[in-house]
């Protein structure tokens, strides 16, 4: 390392580190008592001679001091096992013993900088997690390994939100800080990927990280810093590079299986690779891949109480499930998938109650509960059949991912080296939702412009007879049906299709003066094509057809005809796409020496093309709105496309050999009239071995993603009117709330706005790094966000906007409310706020700040365990501050809360996220226990409530009416996974992964709607409880 210098170990030493070493490990018996051993599991590829150069300017790169540990890189070779400092930030590193990178110049990939130099330098935190981590720590996807961080904050995109009606159904991504999906830059081997079709909230471009095929990734880099400096636009909170592997020799094989304690949710995984050639020695190599994953859904329904039930009575709340009996009348009173009928006269006013249209099956269907007693609205006693509410809902959608990639890798020169490849991936997920209706609020358009409940079932069909649907078709009495349509289920089927090539050309040529030069020369382009198939979702002209016509078989609906069921929900089928195609080229060399080594310079040039085609699934057509389907359908739609020119460079000043200064900038010129230019300083202070100093100051920006300029979107958040008037014109007949006034989801509908300024940003990073000893590494970071012009939409409170609008008060300037349809049981009454309509604006700015801290040990345990060796990683991330002001002034406090609610789908911003994990291993055995742990948050949300409101536990939020009140904060939660692996020989290995491995629970989080009675971004391992994976690995 540099100028560092070995000293003799003496007995003061040895007794010191001793004594070290058995408190960290009293530390890790705290939660971990019994003895774990461990084996050096096999390197990723056979470790060979690397192409080098082997000319002057190797020596010149060789005396330049190491001021800090090298940035995160790719070589052919594994790193050392001795991390270095600068890599204090991994999450997910627990590496065994490997070679030492060469000391001669190697081009290679260094993330978050122009010079592929494996001795370059930073001063960004970087995390670096290589396969071998995500081996040892039971990671099989890059999407769970980037949740897992601890800087992966409030706005994540998991596949569990997914099952719970997200708008990007069927992709996962990052939010680094905190900061959403839009404002971390994820990259493969340097280069942009296209973005997922669908936009995060319907407004957020990102990049699907479902898709990517783990096994051929060498390594994943997380740049916990602002990278637009050198990347550009979107790295405004960090920068994710997944850097995939140059050369594979041989077969590689391997198959996985899982499933839960309950024996549901079953997991499998397969893949296998070919490679041949030897770079060193045969100048190329060529390897293709294969990788398929299933993992089975989960619903609601498996799992234990309160999570299966819509009963919530056991945990202090309400009865939630629909239809159940409330004294003498029916609660909760909605349609069940057995329908009920009730005659009407010739205006639509019920004569008698609603009774079971098939008396002699009753409910049998839904558990056999037949409520019976009044309801608003309709003379008599009433029969109804109890279901839960939760029949339907889904804990984790089916996920298949299938994938192929052919790989080559050529030295061209004894200087240069080519190296393409293509993949094609296929990423599918399938989402289920609760059946849709002809009564209630299951029978509106998603515009709740048209309804299907106040058509009703003939007396006579066309030819004559009377209608076997309409009860009292022998009264000549026309009949109301109310039911879910058992037989057609919401299904949606999102298959997203990834083709990626790319080629790279990089080398060196000799120079007479400074160092060498250093090229690269790259193309990359990339096609995602979505097709979204949805299945089971009426349009309200096929409701109303069915019931008029008789066509539709109430009374059985076994007997119904896949015809009737495709005039009734047409399947609905959208296709979108993305492109990405890019070409950049940069070079680098050493101009002149300074005391402290070689000041260097790169220089490059990048233009791109990004588009994006995503047209509306439920568009409305105001001449015929009963065509459009029923809400379960999001019209999002958006569309643009543009040409990108940046320039860039970097330089980099070894001053002395204590401090290191690196100076980077991009300018970036977009097609649609806007450009930037980013600046970022880097400073590396060491003024001895063990104490490094480092600091970064830049500047970025994100642009417009093409839903917020040209797009639109309805998304729904929770809403119990509280208005008075409006609530005493909407009750029951024993006094209480119908359910019309209860809590439901009110729509509001963000346009775009074409004259949106990009967001800047301006980020601080800086913090020291302490090496007390070979084997210990500590280090303590702050890091400071602001982000200025930030684009939302207008940040008007919505409940606050409906009960203006229930009063009759004024509206805020560019708001309007579309009325709900009318209540059914009182359809004179004021009709409730449907959807409030607003577009996307620059607020003022968005401010966050806090720390990263970790430890890491790398040693042999004392005394008689002197056989075990102990990795151990610690990272913890404290958000001090998350707080966006707004253009009136007014701030909202987020930090330690459940906002931003409407942002993040009230997934809320824990102040502390951490995690610790320790490898023991003894000749071939490993084992590696990690502890994960998110910190209690409020139940409050500023932006739902208003600026100060964060300590105000009277405005904790309520996903609904019937959960618990009185929370006002959710508690910590602890999570413990294991992973086993055990090498059988060199060529077979195997493995066996326990997650939640002590069965803790999920905490309650009655405010969030991204989960029922818990939050899917934090604690999903708490509700699916222990699951087991097992596997085996083999190399010939």
């Amino acid at each position: 390392m540099g100028d560092r210098q070995i000293k003799p170990t003496t007995a003061r030493t040895l007794r010191r580190k001793n004594v070290l070493l058995l408190a960290f490990t009293a530390m890790s018996g705290v939660m971990y008592s019994s003895a774990f051993a461990q084996t050096a599991e096999t390197a990723t590829h056979t470790t060979r001679k690397p192409h080098v150069r082997t000319t002057k300017s190797a020596k010149a790169v060789k005396a330049t001091p190491v001021t800090a540990a090298p940035a995160a890189a790719a070589p052919a070779v594994v790193a050392p096992v001795v991390a270095p400092a600068s890599r204090n930030a991994s999450v997910l590193s627990a590496a065994a013993a490997a070679p030492e990178a060469p000391s001669q110049a190697e081009s290679i990939m260094v993330t978050g900088s122009l010079f592929r130099d494996p001795n370059t330098t930073s001063a960004s935190p970087i995390t670096h997690i290589t396969a071998k981590d995500l081996q040892q720590r039971g990671i099989k996807t890059v999407t769970d390994a980037l949740q897992l961080l601890s800087s992966n904050g409030a706005g994540n995109l998991t596949n569990a939100w997914s099952a719970g009606g997200g708008f990007a159904a069927g992709a996962s991504a990052p939010s680094l800080r905190g900061l959403s999906t839009d404002s971390t830059l994820v990259l493969m081997d340097g280069q942009r990927l296209s973005y997922y079709p669908l936009a995060d909230d319907g407004e957020r471009n990102f990049v699907d990280t479902n898709w990517m095929p783990q096994s051929i990734m060498q390594s994943v880099d997380v740049m916990q810093d602002g990278g637009s400096a050198t990347y550009g636009a979107d790295a405004v909170a960090g920068v994710v590079n997944m850097i995939t592997r140059k050369e594979i020799q041989g077969f590689e094989g391997n198959a996985e299986g899982g499933l839960t304690q309950r024996g549901d949710a079953g997991h499998q995984r397969l893949y296998a690779t070919y490679g041949h050639g030897d770079l060193a020695r045969d100048g190329y190599n060529f390897y293709v891949n294969s990788e398929y994953q299933q993992d089975d859904p989960l619903y609601y329904r498996q799992l234990g109480y309160p999570y299966k039930s819509g009963d919530l009575t056991g945990i202090g709340g309400t009865n939630g499930n629909d239809n159940i009996q409330s004294g003498s009348s029916i609660a909760n009173f909605t349609p069940s998938t057995v329908a009920i009928a009730r005659p009407v006269d010739g205006s639509g006013t019920a004569t008698g109650p609603w009774q079971l249209l098939n008396q002699s099956a009753g409910c049998n269907s839904l558990g056999g509960i037949v409520a019976t007693g009044t309801v608003s609205g309709t003379p008599g006693v009433s029969q109804a059949c109890t279901m839960n509410s939760q029949k339907f809902a889904q804990v984790a959608p089916d996920l298949r991912r299938v994938s192929a990639t052919a790989h080559f890798t050529a030295n061209v020169t004894e200087r240069s080296q080519l190296v393409a490849m293509f993949t094609w991936s296929q990423a599918r997920s399938i989402i289920t939702g609760t059946p849709y209706g002809t009564y209630g609020g299951s029978s509106y358009t998603q515009a709740d412009l048209a309804t299907a409940q106040n058509t009703y079932e003939p007396v006579y069909l066309a030819n004559g007879s009377l209608n076997p649907n309409n009860p009292y078709a022998a009264q000549g009495e026309e009949a109301q049906i109310a039911s879910r349509f058992s037989d057609l289920l919401p299904t949606t089927t999102e298959t997203s299709q990834n083709f990626r090539g790319s080629v790279r050309y990089s080398g060196w040529a000799p120079s007479n003066w400074g160092s060498d030069w250093n090229y690269d020369v790259n193309f990359v382009g990339m096609n995602t094509l979505l097709n979204q198939t949805i299945t089971g979702v009426p349009t309200i002209n096929g409701i109303e057809n069915a019931i008029s016509s008789g066509s539709y078989n109430f009374v059985d609906p076994s007997q119904n005809s896949q015809a009737v069921l495709n005039s009734i929900a047409p399947r609905n089928v959208m296709n979108a796409r993305t492109q990405e195609y890019s070409g950049e080229m940069s070079a680098s060399k050493g101009l002149f020496r300074l005391p402290g080594g070689m000041a260097k310079l790169a220089i490059g040039g990048n233009i791109r093309y990004e588009a994006l085609n995503d047209p509306n699934a439920n568009p409305l057509n105001p001449d015929d709105p009963g065509a459009q389907y029923t809400s379960y359908i999001n019209p999002v739609n958006a569309r643009g496309s543009r040409w990108v020119e940046s320039g860039f460079f970097e330089v980099n000043l070894p001053f002395v050999k204590m401090l290191n200064v690196d100076v980077s900038g991009r300018y970036d010129n977009y097609s649609e009239g806007f450009s930037h230019f980013s600046p970022k300083v880097g400073v590396q202070f060491k003024p001895v071995d063990k104490f490094t100093l480092r600091g970064t100051f830049s500047n970025g920006f994100r642009v417009p993603s093409f839903a917020e300029t040209g797009g639109s979107n309805i998304g729904y958040t929770p809403y119990t009117p509280t208005n008075a008037a409006f609530i005493n014109q909407h009750l029951n007949a024993d006094g209480t709330k119908d359910n019309y006034a209860q809590n439901y989801y009110l729509g509001v509908n963000t346009s775009g706005n074409p004259d949106l300024k990009p967001e800047t940003s301006v980020n601080f990073s800086g913090g020291p790094i302490f090496r007390p000893t070979k084997w210990l590494t500590l280090s303590a970071d702050y890091y400071y966000i602001r982000k200025n012009h930030y684009i939302a939409p207008n940040p008007v409170q919505y409940d606050v906007v409906a009960e203006d609008y229930l009063s009759g008060a004024a509206l805020p300037a560019g708001v309007t409310v579309t009325p709900s349809p009318a209540d059914p049981l009182h359809p004179n009454a004021q009709p409730s706020p449907g959807i409030i309509n607003l577009g996307y604006v620059n607020t003022n700015k968005l401010v966050t700040d806090g720390f990263d801290l970790s430890i890491e040990i790398n040693t042999q345990l004392p005394g008689f365990l002197h056989e075990v060796h102990w990795y151990s990683k610690g990272n913890a991330t404290f958000v001090d501050k998350m707080n966006l002001t707004n253009p009136d002034g007014s701030v909202y406090r987020y930090a330690g809360t459940l906002g931003p609610y409407l942002a993040v789908s009230a997934s809320g911003t824990p102040k502390w996220r951490a995690n610790w994990s320790n490898t023991f291993s003894w000749k071939k055995l490993s084992v590696t226990p990690t502890v994960y742990y998110t910190s209690g948050y409020k139940t409050t949300a500023e932006d739902y409530t208003g600026s100060g409101t964060a300590n105000n536990c009277a405005d904790a939020q309520l996903s609904s009416s019937f959960v618990p009140t009185g929370q006002c904060k959710v508690k910590g939660w602890w999570d413990v996974d294991l992973t086993v692996n055990y090498q059988i020989s060199p060529r077979w290995g195997v493995y066996a992964n326990v997650y939640n491995l002590l069965g803790f629970r999920a905490p309650y989080d009655f405010g969030t709607y991204g989960g029922y009675l818990y939050n899917s971004s934090w604690s999903q391992n708490g509700v699916v409880m222990r699951s087991f994976q097992f596997g085996v690995n083999v190399k010939l």
